[in-house]
């Protein structure tokens, strides 16, 4: 395998220097060392010696040499680690000026309009300190709106606010995610609080360029007659922009196993790429200007991609595409060929911006097109089907079926679904979305009759996938998948596919004993977990919510549907299938422990107070010191994100006086509790 595809021994220890900087954090290493792997390899090069050993001290040393480079690299790229980093001049506590330009287009909600922001300068003591950094500010809405727009430089004066980690359990780590995007800081800023400054312009020419057309792009689009889902659909098709779409239907989308349509990726640039070289291909028939047709569909893939903001998954796209389209004119396109470009392409990226390892559309791109190369073509050749329709459906069913199979592992674990008619979905939804793109760019190009067509085109489409968003025959729900489940079925797709395609007894006994492994282990977990009984009081800002779980129920006092998909559905999904119940409780007893839960005003429930040992406040509930008099057992106060800072203030000085340990949901996160 290494021999027919080495970019895949090469980027093993790349992408393990990459993971082990991302998660230790440890310093840049000194690159005169490297000097001994690149002796080693112009020597083994020069001399071209058969010794085993001096081989594999030549790959030992190659392999130190990148894993060297991705912690420098990942170094270099983590702007919180430079020495002009904005946090390293600014309190987060306190109010700070700050010289910032917009770098995106802004984003605009019914309270706020969200602009990521390029920080400039920092005033100090001594002064304006050129730094580097991007933070996100939400303006507060004004008659001043218009000011806010790509490329205007403000001076600004607010309060940087650290984005805060999960507080539940199995929580989306958004911290995490906007860390990764080099974003560390948000900021309110108040419609008093900022002014636009004349100055020359402070972004690269090139993407504020492309920022430009991508808002033009997006003005045709909005001055057409296209509705609102058309015009979101429409939006996110050409440029990638899909912060207009209706939260339901990208939920439909989701569940029929076609999201990947409304994110710009490979998919569109694909398409893209199609249409340029059927048009090149009419002008050429001969094929004498394959040079020239390479070099005219590379600008035009870039220019697409410099629309979209020069976005990781056009990134990925294009560069891919430009590798294979040199691999296809000055090297044969073979499998193993077209293999090793993808990977190539990868490191490039890798190297550009070694976070994108983090990027979940970065990895399931990747993932996906090894897929289409690898497993589509040995799907496809199981049935040869003579009728032409009947082949161009085989061919888009094998298509579904390769990119799933090679990205299951990671759909499973980061989504917790899979989409039951995904291969059906997607034979009819992708040729649409491809049909909306070129119908989208005629609108843009102000042949706005076409926009009544799309309307009905997208209607259409949503009609079809809202179909299949139903949990009872659309999708499957809530499952439970670890990273370690995710490994397990990694390697065995790599087995199974190599024991079908070697024919291997040893391999196809390996793959039972995986198999067996695999279910032991989670039918272990499994029933560990089904028959742990565990009160968990969730943090919700402004809103209490309690759950209590035992082996065949889990129960809840209150849920809001919004809160709970956010932030408590994944705690629920780590249960395995656990059947839920809302019913209003202010009790709980197990064993020894008794729970009391006070959230209405002047309402005692009726419980023996003086066993209580855990005390639960919501709704900002009154505490006094006569009433703590009568829990002669209480060790520990839980208060939820119900209760606001006056309340929980109140309830810290009486736990003070009376020596009971509170535990603050605001600051701590989720309370749970092992009954």
């Amino acid at each position: 395998m290494f021999t027919n595809i080495p970019f895949f021994r090469i980027l093993i220890p790349f992408v393990l220097g990459i993971v082990f900087s991302l998660q230790f954090y440890p310093q840049p290493l000194n690159f005169s060392f490297l000097i001994i792997p690149i002796g080693a390899a112009f020597a083994f090069r020069y001399f071209k010696t058969q010794s085993i050993f001096l081989k594999r001290a030549f790959l030992i040393c190659i392999d130190v040499f990148l894993f060297m480079l991705a912690i420098n690299l990942v170094h270099h790229a983590d702007t919180i680690r430079q020495k002009n980093y904005y946090g390293n001049y600014i309190q987060t506590d306190s109010a700070s000026y700050l010289l910032a330009t917009i770098n995106e287009l802004p984003v605009h909600n019914e309270k706020f309009i969200k602009c990521r922001l390029e920080v400039n300068e920092v005033k100090t003591d001594s002064g304006y300190i050129k730094t580097e950094g991007t933070i996100f500010g939400y303006f507060k809405r004004s008659p001043s709106d218009q000011k806010l727009k790509a490329g205007a430089t403000f001076i600004i004066k607010t309060k940087l606010l650290a984005v805060n980690g999960p507080q539940n359990p199995y929580e989306f780590n958004y911290q995490n995610y906007l860390y990764n995007k080099h974003i560390y800081h948000t900021a309110f800023i108040d419609k008093d609080a900022y002014q636009v400054i004349d100055i020359p312009l402070q972004l690269n020419p090139v993407w504020y360029f492309g920022l430009k057309l991508k808002d033009h792009i997006l003005q045709q689009l909005k001055n057409s007659a296209l509705n609102a889902d058309a015009y979101g659909i429409c939006a996110a098709l050409l440029t990638g922009y899909d912060d207009e779409i209706d939260k339901q239907v990208v939920e439909s989308f989701s569940h029929s196993g076609t999201l990947h349509v409304l994110s710009v990726s490979g998919l569109h640039t694909g398409l893209i790429y199609l249409v340029l070289s059927f048009l090149f291909d009419l002008i050429d028939k001969k094929k004498k200007y394959k040079i020239l047709k390479f070099s005219l569909i590379t600008i035009l893939l870039w220019a697409f991609a410099l629309v979209t903001g020069f976005s990781a998954p056009v990134l990925r796209a294009v560069i891919m595409f430009n590798l294979l389209g040199f691999g296809k004119i000055f090297f044969r396109s073979s499998h193993h060929n077209q293999v090793n470009i993808l990977l190539v392409s990868a490191f490039i990226l890798l190297c550009f911006d070694p976070f994108f390892i983090t990027d979940v559309g970065f990895l399931l791109s990747y993932f996906a097109v090894f897929g289409l190369l690898y497993f589509q073509p040995k799907l496809e050749a199981n049935w040869q089907p003579e009728n032409y329709f009947l082949k161009k459906f085989w061919q888009g069913t094998t298509v579904s079926f390769a990119a799933t199979i090679a990205t299951l592992p990671l759909t499973l674990f980061f989504f917790k679904q899979f989409p039951l008619w995904f291969f059906i979905c997607n034979i009819l939804v992708v040729p649409a979305s491809f049909v909306i793109l070129l119908l989208a760019a005629l609108v843009v190009v102000k042949m706005g009759f076409v926009a009544v067509f799309i309307n009905y085109l997208v209607k259409g489409l949503i009609s079809f996938i809202t179909f299949f968003n139903s949990a009872e025959y659309g999708f499957i729900d809530n499952i439970d998948f670890s990273f370690y489940d995710a490994i397990f079925l990694s390697f065995f797709i790599i087995i199974v596919s190599l024991s079908i395609q070697d024919r291997s007894y040893r391999l196809s006994v390996a793959c039972l004993v995986l198999l067996i492994w695999w279910q032991l282990s989670t039918l272990f977990l499994s029933f560990n977990t089904k028959t742990e009984d565990l009160l968990t009081v969730y943090h919700i800002n402004k809103y209490s919510t309690i759950g209590v779980k035992n082996k065949q129920t889990t129960t809840f006092n209150q849920i809001d549907s919004s809160d709970f998909i956010y932030h408590v559905k994944p705690h629920i999904t780590s249960f395995n299938n656990t059947r839920l119940s809302i019913k209003e409780f202010n009790f709980v007893k197990k064993g020894d422990q008794q729970i009391l839960i006070l959230n209405k005003p002047n309402h005692w429930p009726d419980a023996a107070l003086a066993k209580i040992s855990l005390l639960v406040l919501a709704n900002n509930y009154k505490l006094r010191d006569k009433d703590l008099e009568n829990f002669s057992a209480l060790k520990t106060i839980v208060v939820d994100g119900s209760n606001n800072n006056f309340s929980i203030k109140k309830t810290e000085e009486l736990c003070r006086k009376f020596d009971i340990e509170i535990i603050k949901t605001k600051q701590q996160g989720a309370y749970t509790l092992n009954l």
